[in-house]
């Protein structure tokens, strides 16, 4: 039997100036539909991508989707609000949201008619062009140099940002620095050209397809796009959309940036399949599975809400905290089974929790270790079990770690112990108790601010006992004002516990830092100093 000819799809390449997209979008000819994830980018990733365009570097293809059919979908891109649903063909974007997003709501904002601040990130931003970084508005206003991002595009907007420039320019030399600056910046974003692939079809499956096929094909598009795609049914459950609500209220627990892998992880688990799944696109269009998918999204979320409140109360107040994923998924599944567990049971699981994160456990784990792992917690709480064996929880942990990375399992257990000391603000006109998580997820890895800019040693300048966390407000030496808070003046001279106040001890303990490290401080010895913090933290964890 012969077998049918397929139908081909017709895709077109071409490579866009990066106005004419932004374009496509402000007036609704491209169009984000609802089956997308929602904007998940935190600043720094805004600030990198914006850089590179600077740069000249790549920043990837985006992939649309060209379709008379209507489809569900967004009515604005970031912050911006575009045209209504033209009529004919319309472009649905596939692949580059985040990307395209960002560009549009940073270039095209108008701040007198969208809100500077939108999904926690800032859009309102500005171009330093002395120091040639792009960067969010400063506390004391914009001078000359920072440049608006908003005005790179509009030709009416960057003359008059250029009349800015040499009305507050207190030199004609200045001021043609800065403008010849400003011209080359412009430049670049409006010879900026990026790679966009289109395929025209008429059915809106076909689309589902070229994502999942995409994903086949080792494109960086993770489960949750596909899952979302191939769950879009009109009027049906949308677990996509559930999963964009579920991720909001995360948001405002601190968990925000918890990888949505891990979510649809937990939603698999609570139907009782294999938390590893990849085949997605068997596995969505399964109508058994369909039809239990609103029963077990609401269980695991309970389950997760209740991880949670689990992980605030042992400190893990922020996902930058969590040292593993997978960590959340169990206690997660746990929870939903047995949400007030036993007092000896909530035990182990913190126990478990902390020796899983110490010793990097899922760092080396096998697939098949951690569905043990996972049986065995369910059975835990179960009451079948009353002890633990996969994970043995009289392992050493890891050691100390030799670098700052706040990728990093065990950096993330370190920084958990630094929370756990309370810290406190070393700002002249507060000591208050500071929020390690909500510093963590404002501002990621500077939450944690070097204390010694200029050590000497580079391997203890890098190491994490040069690290504390520090009030987002934190400006300037960080040494000079922890030794300004600790009334310890550079002129002191060589002192004994017993002169230092209860106040000034606190603080300093609050960080992690011992009386002996400050006298080290005071005598100027600073490689001692942070050996000495160093060997007081490896205790103290």
């Amino acid at each position: 039997m012969v077998k049918p000819t397929k139908k081909k799809t017709d895709v077109k390449q071409e490579v866009l100036f990066l106005g004419r997209l932004l374009e496509g979008l402000l007036e609704g000819k491209i169009r984000i539909p609802h089956f997308q994830r929602p904007f998940v980018w935190r600043q720094s990733d805004m600030l990198r991508l914006l850089d590179s365009v600077v740069l000249g570097y790549p920043i990837g293809s985006i992939l649309l989707f060209d379709t008379g059919t209507k489809v569900s979908s967004h009515d604005r891109v970031g912050p911006i609000t575009i045209g209504a649903n033209p009529r004919g063909t319309i472009s649905y974007l596939l692949d580059g949201q985040q990307r395209l997003s960002t560009l549009a709501g940073c270039l095209l904002f108008d701040p007198s008619r969208h809100e500077p601040r939108w999904e926690n990130v800032d859009w309102d931003l500005l171009y330093d062009l002395e120091i040639g970084e792009f960067v969010t508005y400063p506390q004391e206003g914009p001078g000359p140099e920072h440049f608006p991002v908003n005005c790179l595009l509009s030709t009416p907007k960057f003359i008059e940002a250029t009349r800015q420039i040499e009305r507050q320019s207190k030199s004609a030399e200045r001021a043609r620095n800065l403008l010849s600056a400003a011209d080359d910046l412009a430049n670049m974003f409006r010879n900026y050209q990026i790679p966009v692939i289109t395929v025209h079809e008429t059915e809106v499956d076909v689309a589902v397809e070229v994502v999942t096929r995409l994903n086949r094909r080792g494109r960086r598009m993770s489960p949750d796009h596909v899952i979302s795609a191939l769950t879009y049914r009109e009027g049906e459950f949308h677990l996509a959309r559930k999963l964009d609500e579920l991720q909001e209220e995360f948001m405002e627990r601190g968990f925000g940036g918890l990888d949505r892998v891990f979510m649809l992880r937990t939603v698999l688990a609570a139907q009782g399949r294999d938390i590893y799944a990849k085949d997605w696109e068997n596995l969505m269009v399964d109508d058994e599975v369909r039809g239990r998918l609103p029963e077990s999204f609401e269980a695991a979320a309970g389950g997760m809400h209740a991880a949670l409140d689990f992980l605030h109360d042992i400190g893990v107040t922020s996902d930058r905290l969590l040292p593993y994923g997978l960590q959340f998924v169990l206690l997660a599944e746990a929870l939903r089974l047995s949400p007030s567990p036993s007092r000896d049971v909530r035990m182990l699981l913190q126990q478990w929790f902390w020796v899983t994160s110490f010793t990097a456990w899922f760092g080396g784990v096998s697939t098949s270790q951690a569905r043990r792992a996972l049986e065995e917690i369910r059975e835990l709480v179960r009451g079948e079990r009353t002890s633990l064996e996969v994970v043995n929880l009289t392992m050493p942990a890891q050691p100390f770690p030799s670098r700052f990375d706040a990728r990093s399992a065990r950096v993330r257990a370190f920084m958990l112990y630094l929370a756990s000391l309370g810290p406190r603000s070393i700002l002249s006109d507060s000591r208050h108790a500071l929020e390690p998580g909500g510093l963590l997820t404002a501002l990621g890895p500077r939450a944690l601010r070097r204390i010694i800019a200029n050590l000497g040693d580079l391997e203890l300048s890098s190491s994490p006992a040069n690290r504390m966390f520090a009030d987002r407000r934190h400006r300037g030496q960080t040494l000079r004002q922890l030794l300004h808070a600790a009334d310890i003046g550079a002129e002191t001279p060589l002192f004994v516990s017993n002169n230092m106040s209860d106040a000034s001890k606190a603080l300093l303990a609050s960080h992690g830092i011992s009386v002996d490290a400050a006298q080290l401080i005071v005598s100027g010895d600073r490689v001692g100093f942070i050996k000495t913090r160093l060997e007081t933290l490896i205790e103290g964890e």
